[in-house]
């Protein structure tokens, strides 16, 4: 069996949900617009960066990979970078999810 085979039309199982590339159920037009990042997304690019080796990449892909299908497809690209970077902050013992929650709560409260 050639392993390049689709075994559906939606599904291989052989791929994670979040590698996209030639899915069948992401076909659409590639937009040309150029979307601006939200203010706090250089801030998260900053963090990572500081944190050097105490973050790694494939730290944050098994993070984003760990997410689930629902979340992934239900926060943009910069969210989902930022819910890695907590995930591993807690895993790594950088903060808690108890902190994590408290200061999620006060952002809801102010609307951001």
């Amino acid at each position: 069996m050639d392993e390049h085979v689709v075994k559906s039309d939606d599904f291989d199982e052989r791929r994670g949900y979040h590698d996209i590339g030639g899915a069948r159920r992401h076909y659409q037009r590639v937009s040309t617009k150029t979307a601006v990042p939200p203010g706090w997304a250089t801030l998260t690019d900053a963090l990572r960066t500081a944190l050097g080796d105490r973050y790694r990449l494939h730290e944050q892909r098994r993070k984003i990979e760990e997410l689930g299908e629902e979340v992934y497809d239900s926060v943009t690209y910069y969210e989902i970078r930022v819910l890695a970077l907590l995930k591993i902050g807690v895993e790594r013992g950088f903060l808690s999810q108890s902190e994590v929650e408290v200061r999620m709560n006060e952002i809801r409260k102010r609307g951001n």
